[in-house]
């Protein structure tokens, strides 16, 4: 069961998370959607906010990030936010791209080491909050 404190607890680790891979950005997040006692990982929507090291920001880097739960394990999708032509992230027990019209496997971008690791210690903090 999730608290208001947990959903904070959630949000701010994916701001940690995204600090730490897309660096130099600093990064605010929102989450779109409620977090339902019902439902607790079930749907998760998150948008990524990017700041630049000035403090101004960069929309251009702005993330999506969804989080939802199959069985006992979390799996997610990693898009950026304005670039929908780019190529998504889908990240389970391992990390497949798919083209963002298609759907269709596609090779890694020049932006898929950042994503993946980034999917990585999300998957990780997420995991935690199934326990």
């Amino acid at each position: 069961m999730h608290t208001p404190d947990s959903k904070d607890s959630l949000i701010a680790e994916v701001a940690k998370a995204a600090d730490l891979c897309m660096k130099p950005y600093v990064h605010s997040v929102f989450l779109e959607n409620q977090l339902d006692d019902d439902n607790d990982l079930d749907d998760l929507i998150f948008k990524i906010q990017s700041r630049n090291i000035d403090g101004e920001r960069e929309e251009f880097m702005d993330i999506e990030l969804e989080v939802y739960k199959s069985g006992n394990d979390v799996n997610m999708t990693i898009s950026w936010k304005s670039l929908i032509d780019r190529p998504i992230l889908w990240q389970g027990k391992h990390a497949v791209w798919m083209d963002s019209s298609s759907g269709v496997q596609c090779e890694t971008p020049s932006y898929g080491k950042l994503f993946e690791s980034l999917a990585r210690r999300l998957r990780t903090v997420f995991k935690a909050s199934l326990n």
